[in-house]
């Protein structure tokens, strides 16, 4: 371990001041910038523990002062107030999402700004796990190498993945872009890379980049939907990320809305997914004579856009389809909002930038199937940023679990 793994990665044996420190710095991350005296109202603590526990953290180059112009913090006499930051330049962190047509790799600084990126093209259903890992190990190196960063100032490989993800074990229990179950592709990637590596659920990837630089510095608790070859959720309560009990997370899409319905490639039946996602849709339009291998992540990809294109420009058969699919995750999504009450649900993914007829009626299916319908209007932002937002969000669990 190097001197600057050793300063940002301080052991807190204290739990009370590890909760503060990581209060602190999550008040930082959610104002951007702000008086001593201000983060001691927002987190709760006294000043003086604010003051020592600052003191700590910019020692640790975690977080830097700033003077700023008089007028901005106080009226017309006194000194100006110092205001504190998180530092950009703290540290650096390797964000991956690795998907069925490709992975996406991004290295990112404390404040979420992509510094390099790079998409990479693979079946990865067609690949074992460690060929996966052998062209994450060389892309990572490249992407580092094309910033020029020091290697010793990234402090660790975020990896968002589908499916059933143990947290922080890093086994992956299925992914539907693994050749096997009970992959330790945590264990694997390290051994590659030789940077600490952090894995999970690739909706909860996306929830982690909204908490840091999205919607998650407005609210303490909200909902993400990612829609794409699957269908994924992640969910943060009072600025949590939640796991569960097994470090699952909140799974949505193989939740059943129809009993014994249509074949999920979970092997189960009727879930949301087998209805919503790219290949439900896609598998639905083959009976309409162009067939496509929906196994095929590349002719999968093609088929949607061009779907998609068809349904927006007045196709009936295809636009029946999209209405379908849109019903059915708009019927799950109330049936969250009904469990759960979030302030706003975010709806992120490639399909997030789906045909019109998709959006009008899983918008219907949400405002009609929810308890206090027409009562109360659910908060449904879109997000459409793309592969990017996953690798982003996996290089935020980076900075969660090493700065704190």
């Amino acid at each position: 371990m190097n001197q600057h793994d050793r300063r940002i990665g301080r052991h807190i044996s204290d739990p009370v001041r590890a909760q503060n420190r990581k209060a602190i710095v999550d008040c930082l991350r959610r104002h951007q910038a702000a008086a001593r005296i201000e983060i001691a109202k927002h987190v709760g603590i006294s000043p003086a523990t604010v003051t020592v526990i600052t003191s700590e953290l910019i020692e640790d180059g975690v977080i830097r002062e700033e003077t700023v112009v008089a007028d901005r913090i106080r009226p017309s006499r006194g000194r100006p107030r110092t205001r504190l930051e998180l530092n950009p330049e703290a540290g650096f962190a390797v964000g991956i999402k690795i998907s069925m047509h490709q992975a996406s790799i991004s290295l990112t600084n404390l404040s979420g700004e992509i510094l390099g990126s790079k998409i990479v093209p693979m079946r990865a259903n067609r690949d074992a796990p460690e060929r996966i890992a052998e062209i994450c190990m060389t892309q990572i190196k490249e992407v580092i190498s094309n910033t020029g960063i020091d290697p010793e100032l990234v402090l660790g490989v975020g990896i968002g993945v589908p499916g059933y993800v143990e947290y922080p074990s890093g086994l992956v229990r299925w992914a539907p872009v693994f050749s096997r179950p009970d992959v330790p592709f945590r264990e694997i990637v390290e051994q590659k890379t030789g940077f600490r590596t952090f894995i999970d659920n690739d909706a909860n990837m996306t929830a982690l980049a909204e908490k840091w630089f999205g919607v998650g510095r407005q609210f303490q608790t909200f909902m993400v939907v990612t829609v794409e070859h699957g269908i994924g959720m992640g969910l943060v309560v009072d600025e949590k990320l939640y796991r569960g009990a097994r470090g699952f997370g909140a799974e949505f899409g193989h939740t059943k809305i129809v009993v014994g319905g249509a074949l999920c490639r979970c092997g189960q039946r009727g879930c949301i997914e087998a209805y919503a996602s790219d290949y439900a849709i896609a598998r639905e339009a083959n009976v309409l004579g162009s067939t496509t291998d929906i196994d095929d992540p590349f002719a999968l990809q093609d088929r949607m856009a061009q779907l998609i294109k068809l349904s927006d420009e007045g196709s009936p058969a295809v636009t029946s389809i999209f209405k379908r699919a849109g019903t059915m995750l708009g019927t799950g999504i109330a049936n969250l909002v009904d469990v759960l009450d979030p302030p706003v649900v975010v709806l992120s993914g490639a399909r997030s930038r789906s045909a019109k007829a998709f959006f009008t009626a899983l918008s219907s299916a949400i405002e009609t199937n929810t308890l206090l319908e027409g009562q109360t209007k659910v908060d449904l932002r879109v997000d459409p940023g793309g592969d990017e937002v996953w690798a982003h969000g996996a290089a935020a669990l980076v900075l969660e679990e090493t700065l704190i």
